[in-house]
Protein backbone atom coordinates (compact mmCIF):
# COMPACT_ATOMS: atom_id res chain seq x y z
CA UNK A 1 0.00 0.00 0.00
CA UNK A 2 2.85 2.33 0.67
CA UNK A 3 4.54 1.89 -2.46
CA UNK A 4 1.28 2.61 -4.23
CA UNK A 5 1.26 6.03 -2.43
CA UNK A 6 4.82 6.77 -3.48
CA UNK A 7 3.97 6.27 -6.60
CA UNK A 8 1.30 8.51 -7.05
CA UNK A 9 2.75 11.46 -5.02
CA UNK A 10 6.01 11.17 -7.60
CA UNK A 11 3.44 10.72 -10.12
CA UNK A 12 1.90 13.73 -8.97
CA UNK A 13 5.17 15.57 -8.58
CA UNK A 14 6.61 15.67 -11.48
CA UNK A 15 3.41 16.41 -13.94
CA UNK A 16 2.14 19.59 -15.26
CA UNK A 17 6.02 20.76 -14.92
CA UNK A 18 5.21 24.08 -16.94
CA UNK A 19 3.32 25.83 -14.27
CA UNK A 20 5.08 28.67 -12.76
CA UNK A 21 5.72 28.73 -9.35
CA UNK A 22 3.67 31.56 -6.82
CA UNK A 23 3.25 32.47 -3.45
CA UNK A 24 -0.11 31.56 -1.90
CA UNK A 25 -1.39 31.79 1.74
CA UNK A 26 -3.89 28.75 2.77
CA UNK A 27 -6.08 29.60 6.09
CA UNK A 28 -4.39 27.03 8.91
CA UNK A 29 -7.71 26.11 9.36
CA UNK A 30 -11.67 26.46 7.88
CA UNK A 31 -12.38 30.45 7.97
CA UNK A 32 -15.41 30.07 6.93
CA UNK A 33 -17.86 31.39 10.13
CA UNK A 34 -14.32 32.41 11.94
CA UNK A 35 -14.36 35.43 13.74
CA UNK A 36 -11.02 35.36 14.10
CA UNK A 37 -9.77 33.92 10.80
CA UNK A 38 -7.08 36.99 9.68
CA UNK A 39 -5.16 36.38 12.65
CA UNK A 40 -4.76 32.28 12.29
CA UNK A 41 -4.36 33.14 8.72
CA UNK A 42 -1.03 34.86 9.37
CA UNK A 43 0.41 32.42 11.41
CA UNK A 44 -0.25 33.86 15.09
CA UNK A 45 -1.69 30.61 16.83
CA UNK A 46 1.56 28.35 17.05
CA UNK A 47 1.21 25.04 18.39
CA UNK A 48 2.19 22.11 16.09
CA UNK A 49 4.21 19.31 18.12
CA UNK A 50 6.47 16.29 16.28
CA UNK A 51 4.84 13.32 16.76
CA UNK A 52 7.90 11.41 18.50
CA UNK A 53 9.39 9.01 16.35
CA UNK A 54 7.64 10.66 13.27
CA UNK A 55 8.14 13.22 10.70
CA UNK A 56 4.35 14.39 10.95
CA UNK A 57 3.42 17.84 13.15
CA UNK A 58 0.54 17.83 14.55
CA UNK A 59 -1.58 20.37 15.70
CA UNK A 60 -4.43 20.07 17.60
CA UNK A 61 -6.87 23.05 17.76
CA UNK A 62 -10.55 24.94 17.55
CA UNK A 63 -12.32 27.78 18.99
CA UNK A 64 -15.44 27.97 21.36
CA UNK A 65 -18.41 30.18 20.07
CA UNK A 66 -21.28 31.30 22.48
CA UNK A 67 -24.11 32.31 20.53
CA UNK A 68 -27.54 33.98 22.06
CA UNK A 69 -30.50 34.94 19.72
CA UNK A 70 -34.10 35.84 19.44
CA UNK A 71 -36.25 34.92 16.64
CA UNK A 72 -39.57 36.17 15.88
CA UNK A 73 -41.37 33.86 14.25
CA UNK A 74 -38.76 30.73 13.85
CA UNK A 75 -38.62 28.26 16.57
CA UNK A 76 -36.59 25.66 15.21
CA UNK A 77 -33.61 25.49 17.61
CA UNK A 78 -30.92 26.13 15.30
CA UNK A 79 -27.94 28.42 15.16
CA UNK A 80 -27.71 27.68 11.18
CA UNK A 81 -30.53 29.66 9.96
CA UNK A 82 -31.61 28.37 6.16
CA UNK A 83 -34.86 30.01 4.57
CA UNK A 84 -34.80 27.31 2.08
CA UNK A 85 -35.76 25.04 4.25
CA UNK A 86 -38.56 26.60 6.01
CA UNK A 87 -41.47 24.97 6.38
CA UNK A 88 -44.91 25.49 8.65
CA UNK A 89 -44.20 23.20 11.25
CA UNK A 90 -41.18 25.52 12.30
CA UNK A 91 -42.98 28.84 12.60
CA UNK A 92 -45.28 29.24 15.72
CA UNK A 93 -44.48 31.82 18.26
CA UNK A 94 -41.05 32.77 17.78
CA UNK A 95 -37.88 31.62 20.28
CA UNK A 96 -34.87 32.63 23.14
CA UNK A 97 -32.56 30.43 22.19
CA UNK A 98 -28.87 29.82 24.00
CA UNK A 99 -25.45 27.69 23.14
CA UNK A 100 -22.47 26.91 21.74
CA UNK A 101 -22.64 24.46 19.52
CA UNK A 102 -21.09 26.56 16.68
CA UNK A 103 -17.61 25.69 18.42
CA UNK A 104 -15.02 23.70 16.38
CA UNK A 105 -12.80 21.19 16.80
CA UNK A 106 -10.12 20.28 14.39
CA UNK A 107 -6.36 17.69 14.10
CA UNK A 108 -4.23 18.82 11.59
CA UNK A 109 -1.27 16.97 10.44
CA UNK A 110 1.77 17.46 7.89
CA UNK A 111 4.93 15.78 6.57
CA UNK A 112 6.73 15.81 3.48
CA UNK A 113 7.59 13.12 1.06
CA UNK A 114 10.63 14.38 -0.89
CA UNK A 115 9.18 17.69 -2.73
CA UNK A 116 5.74 16.07 -2.06
CA UNK A 117 4.23 18.44 0.86
CA UNK A 118 1.42 16.06 2.35
CA UNK A 119 -1.41 17.42 4.43
CA UNK A 120 -4.41 15.60 6.80
CA UNK A 121 -6.83 17.32 8.08
CA UNK A 122 -10.41 16.98 10.19
CA UNK A 123 -12.62 19.33 11.68
CA UNK A 124 -15.79 19.09 13.28
CA UNK A 125 -18.43 21.16 14.81
CA UNK A 126 -21.27 20.36 17.28
CA UNK A 127 -24.48 21.16 15.57
CA UNK A 128 -25.42 17.50 14.57
CA UNK A 129 -27.91 15.37 15.54
CA UNK A 130 -25.30 12.53 16.75
CA UNK A 131 -23.86 15.95 19.04
CA UNK A 132 -21.06 16.60 16.50
CA UNK A 133 -20.88 17.48 12.59
CA UNK A 134 -18.47 16.27 10.26
CA UNK A 135 -17.02 19.74 8.78
CA UNK A 136 -13.70 18.77 6.72
CA UNK A 137 -11.79 15.53 6.38
CA UNK A 138 -9.26 15.68 3.40
CA UNK A 139 -5.97 14.70 2.27
CA UNK A 140 -3.76 17.25 0.45
CA UNK A 141 -0.85 16.41 -1.47
CA UNK A 142 1.36 19.81 -2.76
CA UNK A 143 4.49 20.13 -5.03
CA UNK A 144 6.75 23.08 -5.61
CA UNK A 145 4.74 24.17 -8.67
CA UNK A 146 1.91 25.33 -6.62
CA UNK A 147 -0.14 22.62 -7.99
CA UNK A 148 -2.16 21.16 -5.40
CA UNK A 149 -4.52 17.44 -5.18
CA UNK A 150 -6.71 17.04 -2.65
CA UNK A 151 -9.24 13.77 -1.39
CA UNK A 152 -11.91 13.63 0.97
CA UNK A 153 -14.85 16.11 2.38
CA UNK A 154 -14.00 19.78 1.51
CA UNK A 155 -16.50 22.84 0.22
CA UNK A 156 -17.66 22.17 -3.51
CA UNK A 157 -15.14 23.83 -5.69
CA UNK A 158 -18.65 25.96 -6.42
CA UNK A 159 -17.95 27.75 -4.47
CA UNK A 160 -16.03 31.03 -4.46
CA UNK A 161 -14.25 30.56 -0.52
CA UNK A 162 -13.08 34.53 -1.18
CA UNK A 163 -16.49 36.20 -1.58
CA UNK A 164 -18.07 34.65 1.28
CA UNK A 165 -18.88 37.44 3.45
CA UNK A 166 -18.24 37.57 7.15
CA UNK A 167 -21.64 36.53 9.21
CA UNK A 168 -21.93 35.75 13.40
CA UNK A 169 -22.43 32.25 12.93
CA UNK A 170 -21.97 31.26 9.56
CA UNK A 171 -23.50 33.36 6.25
CA UNK A 172 -25.52 31.01 4.43
CA UNK A 173 -26.26 33.23 2.22
CA UNK A 174 -29.68 32.62 -1.00
CA UNK A 175 -28.42 32.85 -4.01
CA UNK A 176 -24.85 31.18 -3.63
CA UNK A 177 -22.99 28.03 -3.90
CA UNK A 178 -22.83 26.61 -0.43
CA UNK A 179 -21.72 23.42 0.21
CA UNK A 180 -19.55 20.61 1.49
CA UNK A 181 -19.16 17.05 -0.79
CA UNK A 182 -16.61 14.25 -0.95
CA UNK A 183 -14.29 15.02 -3.94
CA UNK A 184 -10.83 14.45 -5.64
CA UNK A 185 -9.73 17.95 -7.04
CA UNK A 186 -7.04 19.05 -8.70
CA UNK A 187 -4.95 22.59 -8.70
CA UNK A 188 -2.60 24.05 -10.71
CA UNK A 189 -1.15 28.03 -11.45
CA UNK A 190 -1.42 28.45 -15.23
CA UNK A 191 0.44 31.55 -14.81
CA UNK A 192 1.22 34.13 -11.48
CA UNK A 193 -2.59 35.52 -11.42
CA UNK A 194 -4.55 32.71 -13.10
CA UNK A 195 -5.13 29.65 -11.56
CA UNK A 196 -7.20 26.08 -12.86
CA UNK A 197 -8.94 23.44 -10.56
CA UNK A 198 -11.16 20.72 -11.52
CA UNK A 199 -13.03 18.14 -9.64
CA UNK A 200 -15.03 15.07 -9.20
CA UNK A 201 -17.68 15.50 -6.86
CA UNK A 202 -19.96 12.68 -4.84
CA UNK A 203 -23.33 12.97 -6.39
CA UNK A 204 -26.57 13.29 -4.43
CA UNK A 205 -29.59 13.15 -6.29
CA UNK A 206 -31.62 13.42 -3.17
CA UNK A 207 -33.24 16.72 -4.76
CA UNK A 208 -34.78 14.52 -7.37
CA UNK A 209 -38.48 13.68 -6.75
CA UNK A 210 -41.47 12.14 -7.64
CA UNK A 211 -43.79 9.20 -8.29
CA UNK A 212 -42.12 5.99 -6.87
CA UNK A 213 -38.85 7.34 -8.15
CA UNK A 214 -35.89 5.85 -6.81
CA UNK A 215 -32.37 8.40 -6.74
CA UNK A 216 -29.40 6.82 -8.27
CA UNK A 217 -25.94 8.47 -7.61
CA UNK A 218 -24.12 6.59 -10.28
CA UNK A 219 -22.30 9.29 -12.01
CA UNK A 220 -19.99 11.75 -10.13
CA UNK A 221 -20.66 15.61 -10.99
CA UNK A 222 -17.69 17.26 -12.86
CA UNK A 223 -16.77 21.14 -12.25
CA UNK A 224 -14.33 23.77 -13.42
CA UNK A 225 -13.04 26.76 -12.17
CA UNK A 226 -10.77 29.46 -13.23
CA UNK A 227 -9.51 32.10 -10.83
CA UNK A 228 -8.02 35.68 -11.69
CA UNK A 229 -6.18 37.34 -9.10
CA UNK A 230 -3.62 40.18 -10.49
CA UNK A 231 -3.40 41.82 -6.72
CA UNK A 232 -4.73 41.47 -3.13
CA UNK A 233 -7.43 43.74 -4.29
CA UNK A 234 -9.16 42.62 -6.81
CA UNK A 235 -10.02 38.98 -7.22
CA UNK A 236 -12.51 36.87 -10.25
CA UNK A 237 -13.63 33.27 -10.53
CA UNK A 238 -15.73 31.59 -13.19
CA UNK A 239 -17.37 28.50 -12.41
CA UNK A 240 -19.31 25.38 -14.62
CA UNK A 241 -20.77 22.24 -13.05
CA UNK A 242 -21.96 19.57 -15.46
CA UNK A 243 -24.80 17.31 -12.80
CA UNK A 244 -25.43 13.87 -14.48
CA UNK A 245 -29.09 13.74 -12.09
CA UNK A 246 -29.48 9.88 -12.35
CA UNK A 247 -33.20 7.75 -11.24
CA UNK A 248 -35.27 5.19 -12.33
CA UNK A 249 -38.83 3.97 -11.00
CA UNK A 250 -40.23 0.95 -9.51
CA UNK A 251 -42.17 -0.02 -12.54
CA UNK A 252 -39.15 0.80 -14.87
CA UNK A 253 -35.91 -0.26 -13.62
CA UNK A 254 -33.84 1.38 -16.55
CA UNK A 255 -31.78 4.09 -15.42
CA UNK A 256 -33.16 7.45 -16.20
CA UNK A 257 -30.63 10.17 -16.73
CA UNK A 258 -31.29 14.62 -16.90
CA UNK A 259 -28.70 17.21 -17.34
CA UNK A 260 -28.42 19.18 -14.88
CA UNK A 261 -25.80 22.22 -14.68
CA UNK A 262 -24.29 25.21 -12.92
CA UNK A 263 -22.60 28.18 -13.85
CA UNK A 264 -21.40 30.89 -11.40
CA UNK A 265 -19.70 34.33 -11.35
CA UNK A 266 -17.60 35.70 -8.37
CA UNK A 267 -15.85 38.94 -7.39
CA UNK A 268 -14.18 40.67 -4.88
CA UNK A 269 -12.90 44.92 -4.98
CA UNK A 270 -10.55 46.20 -2.15
CA UNK A 271 -11.34 49.79 -3.12
CA UNK A 272 -9.16 50.73 0.09
CA UNK A 273 -7.07 49.21 2.70
CA UNK A 274 -10.68 49.52 4.78
CA UNK A 275 -13.29 48.40 2.66
CA UNK A 276 -14.03 45.03 0.93
CA UNK A 277 -16.43 44.37 -1.63
CA UNK A 278 -18.00 40.81 -3.13
CA UNK A 279 -20.67 40.19 -5.57
CA UNK A 280 -21.73 36.07 -6.57
CA UNK A 281 -24.07 35.27 -9.23
CA UNK A 282 -25.22 31.86 -10.33
CA UNK A 283 -27.58 30.30 -13.11
CA UNK A 284 -28.25 26.47 -13.62
CA UNK A 285 -30.97 23.98 -13.81
CA UNK A 286 -31.51 20.79 -11.27
CA UNK A 287 -28.58 21.74 -9.15
CA UNK A 288 -30.28 22.46 -5.53
CA UNK A 289 -28.13 20.47 -3.61
CA UNK A 290 -25.32 22.77 -4.35
CA UNK A 291 -27.39 26.24 -3.54
CA UNK A 292 -27.94 28.02 -0.73
CA UNK A 293 -31.81 28.99 -0.22
CA UNK A 294 -32.92 26.22 -2.40
CA UNK A 295 -35.40 23.68 -1.14
CA UNK A 296 -34.04 20.57 -2.23
CA UNK A 297 -36.53 19.88 -4.73
CA UNK A 298 -34.58 20.48 -8.13
CA UNK A 299 -36.64 18.18 -10.31
CA UNK A 300 -40.23 16.15 -10.19
CA UNK A 301 -40.88 13.01 -11.85
CA UNK A 302 -45.07 12.25 -12.80
CA UNK A 303 -44.19 8.41 -14.06
CA UNK A 304 -43.77 10.49 -17.62
CA UNK A 305 -41.08 13.28 -17.68
CA UNK A 306 -38.65 14.75 -15.28
CA UNK A 307 -38.99 18.55 -15.20
CA UNK A 308 -35.33 20.13 -14.11
CA UNK A 309 -36.26 23.60 -11.81
CA UNK A 310 -34.01 26.28 -13.36
CA UNK A 311 -32.39 28.44 -10.46
CA UNK A 312 -31.15 31.22 -10.22
CA UNK A 313 -29.95 34.18 -7.99
CA UNK A 314 -27.11 36.51 -7.14
CA UNK A 315 -25.70 37.68 -3.20
CA UNK A 316 -23.01 40.44 -2.06
CA UNK A 317 -21.53 42.36 0.54
CA UNK A 318 -19.83 45.51 1.72
CA UNK A 319 -16.75 45.19 5.14
CA UNK A 320 -15.60 48.13 6.62
CA UNK A 321 -12.94 48.85 8.96
CA UNK A 322 -13.59 51.05 11.51
CA UNK A 323 -10.99 50.83 12.69
CA UNK A 324 -8.33 48.15 14.68
CA UNK A 325 -11.10 47.49 17.01
CA UNK A 326 -14.64 47.64 15.59
CA UNK A 327 -15.81 46.41 11.92
CA UNK A 328 -18.98 45.97 10.63
CA UNK A 329 -20.67 43.64 7.23
CA UNK A 330 -23.73 44.41 5.18
CA UNK A 331 -25.07 41.41 3.31
CA UNK A 332 -27.90 40.55 1.05
CA UNK A 333 -28.80 37.18 -0.57
CA UNK A 334 -31.35 36.49 -3.02
CA UNK A 335 -32.86 32.76 -4.35
CA UNK A 336 -35.04 32.58 -7.25
CA UNK A 337 -36.54 29.24 -9.09
CA UNK A 338 -39.04 28.72 -11.47
CA UNK A 339 -42.25 26.84 -11.43
CA UNK A 340 -41.78 23.06 -11.63
CA UNK A 341 -45.47 22.43 -13.31
CA UNK A 342 -45.60 18.93 -12.92
CA UNK A 343 -44.99 19.60 -9.34
CA UNK A 344 -48.61 19.15 -6.99
CA UNK A 345 -46.55 19.74 -3.98
CA UNK A 346 -45.76 23.09 -2.37
CA UNK A 347 -42.26 23.95 -3.26
CA UNK A 348 -39.85 27.53 -3.68
CA UNK A 349 -40.56 30.23 -5.74
CA UNK A 350 -37.72 32.29 -3.87
CA UNK A 351 -35.41 33.01 -0.64
CA UNK A 352 -34.13 36.21 0.92
CA UNK A 353 -31.15 36.14 3.45
CA UNK A 354 -29.43 39.14 4.45
CA UNK A 355 -27.69 40.71 7.69
CA UNK A 356 -25.80 43.99 9.57
CA UNK A 357 -23.73 42.75 11.79
CA UNK A 358 -20.97 44.49 13.99
CA UNK A 359 -17.84 43.16 16.15
CA UNK A 360 -15.62 44.36 18.58
CA UNK A 361 -12.28 42.56 18.87
CA UNK A 362 -11.04 42.37 22.01
CA UNK A 363 -7.84 41.19 21.48
CA UNK A 364 -6.16 38.91 19.03
CA UNK A 365 -8.15 35.61 20.73
CA UNK A 366 -11.79 37.20 21.63
CA UNK A 367 -14.16 38.89 19.55
CA UNK A 368 -17.42 39.44 20.04
CA UNK A 369 -20.34 40.20 17.82
CA UNK A 370 -24.55 41.49 17.41
CA UNK A 371 -26.26 40.70 14.42
CA UNK A 372 -29.69 41.61 12.40
CA UNK A 373 -30.74 39.04 10.34
CA UNK A 374 -33.73 38.71 7.22
CA UNK A 375 -34.34 35.57 5.99
CA UNK A 376 -37.80 34.84 4.06
CA UNK A 377 -39.24 32.07 1.88
CA UNK A 378 -42.24 31.87 -0.86
CA UNK A 379 -43.59 29.41 -2.39
CA UNK A 380 -45.60 27.92 -5.04
CA UNK A 381 -48.91 26.15 -4.01
CA UNK A 382 -48.18 26.70 -0.38
CA UNK A 383 -47.12 29.15 2.62
CA UNK A 384 -45.08 31.93 2.67
CA UNK A 385 -42.64 32.45 5.85
CA UNK A 386 -40.49 35.82 7.26
CA UNK A 387 -38.47 35.76 10.11
CA UNK A 388 -35.87 38.21 12.02
CA UNK A 389 -33.71 37.06 14.27
CA UNK A 390 -31.49 39.27 16.60
CA UNK A 391 -28.56 37.47 17.79
CA UNK A 392 -24.78 37.97 19.71
CA UNK A 393 -22.02 35.71 19.86
CA UNK A 394 -18.63 35.42 21.17
CA UNK A 395 -15.43 33.70 19.96
CA UNK A 396 -12.56 32.71 22.18
CA UNK A 397 -9.82 31.51 20.00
Amino acid sequence: MSKVFVIIAITFCSIYGYAQERDSIAPIRDNIGDLNASYIKNGQFPGAIMLPGTEVSLAIGGFIKAVGFYDTKYNEKNEIILPGNFAPSQFEDGQTYFGARSSRLFFDGRSSLGNIKMRGYFEMDFRGSSGFTLRHAYLKLSNQHGQQLLMGQYWSLIMDLQTVAEGLVEPTMSGGGFSRHGQIRFTTPLSKSLTFSASLEEPNNSDLKGVDIITVNKYPDVIGSMSFDPSSAFHLSLTGMYKPATFKTQSNTDLKTEAGWLTGLGMLVRPSAHDKITLGLIYGKGASNYIMGADGTSGYYDQNTMELQDESGFNCSYKHNWNEKFRSNIALGRFFGNEIKNNPNPHIKSSTFGFINTYYQLNRYVNIGIEWVYSEKENYRGSNFNNNRFQFGIQVF
